[in-house]
C-alpha cells in the first residue's frame, strides 16, 4: 500500500487529508515535527511522497536540507501565505514543490497528483547538468562566467569565481581547505596557496556581502573549511 509522511501539527487538517487519499487506497502517516520525520524516514523511507504544512511547522526550513540528504522522495511544502521569496528559499533547501495550502482536501489531493505526474515527466528527459547556478539571491552562470547578486552584477577575479562556483555546487557541505586548495590550484599546490585562499575568500565574502548585506552566504567552519549555504 502506498503511504505518504505528514509533517503536520494539526490533527483536524491531517484526518480530513487522510480520509480523501484513503478513498484511492493510500494512508498518512503523521508526525509533529522535523525531527520525527527525521527519524521516521530511516525506519521506513518508502514513502510516495513527504508534504509539509508550513503553517504549522513555522521552522521547518532549518531541518529541510538534512531531510533532502536523506532521501529523494520528492517533498511538497504547502502554505496558505504563499511568497515567490519564501517558494524559492524551501525549493533551494531541497523541496520540489511549494503551493498555497488548498481549502479543501481534495484540491490538495488533486494538486499533489498534478506535481507527482510532473515529476514523472521530469524523470524521463535526458539529464543535461545546469549551466547556472541559483541558490537565495546568488545567480553564477558557469559559461559567461558571470555573477548576480540581488540583480547586480559582481565582478569577481578568476580565482574568487572558481571559489563560489566550487561552494555553491557542493552546497550545504562543507569543503575543507585541502579539497579547495586541490581544486582551485590543483594538487601541486602550496602553503602560499592555503594563505591566498584564505585572502581570496575573505574578498569573495565581501563583495558578496556589498549587495544582499542581510545575509552571509559563505560560512566559515573553524578548523575545518568552508560550507556555502542559506
Amino acid at each position: 500500500m502506498d503511504c505518504i509522511l505528514s509533517i503536520d501539527k494539526d490533527t483536524a487538517i491531517h484526518e480530513k487529508t487522510a480520509a480523501e487519499w484513503g478513498k484511492y487506497g493510500i494512508s498518512v502517516i503523521r508526525v509533529d515535527t522535523m525531527q520525527k520525520a527525521i527519524k521516521q524516514l530511516t525506519l521506513k523511507g518508502n514513502y510516495l511522497f513527504i508534504i509539509i504544512n508550513e503553517d504549522t511547522i513555522p521552522g521547518f526550513i532549518t531541518k529541510l536540507s538534512t531531510l533532502r540528504n536523506i532521501t529523494d522522495t520528492p517533498i511538497f511544502v504547502m502554505s496558505s501565505t504563499y511568497t515567490v521569496e519564501k517558494t524559492v528559499k524551501a525549493m533551494s533547501n531541497g523541496a520540489d514543490a511549494y503551493g498555497r495550502l488548498p481549502d479543501q482536501p481534495k484540491h490538495n489531493v488533486l494538486l499533489a497528483l498534478e506535481v507527482l505526474k510532473a515529476q514523472e515527466r521530469w524523470a524521463k528527459r535526458p539529464h543535461r547538468p545546469l549551466d547556472i547556478l541559483i541558490h537565495g539571491e546568488i545567480i553564477l552562470s558557469k559559461t559567461r562566467r558571470k555573477v548576480f547578486v540581488n540583480d547586480f552584477e559582481v565582478s569577481l577575479g578568476k580565482k574568487e569565481f572558481d571559489i563560489l562556483e566550487t561552494l555553491m555546487s557542493n552546497y550545504g557541505c562543507v569543503m575543507e581547505h585541502k579539497q579547495l586548495l586541490e581544486e582551485i590550484w590543483g594538487e601541486t599546490y602550496s602553503e602560499k596557496d592555503a594563505d591566498v585562499l584564505w585572502r581570496t575568500i575573505n574578498r569573495l565574502r565581501v563583495k558578496l556581502s556589498e549587495q544582499y548585506p542581510v545575509h552571509e552566504y559563505i560560512k566559515i567552519e573553524r578548523g575545518v573549511g568552508y560550507v556555502f549555504e542559506l
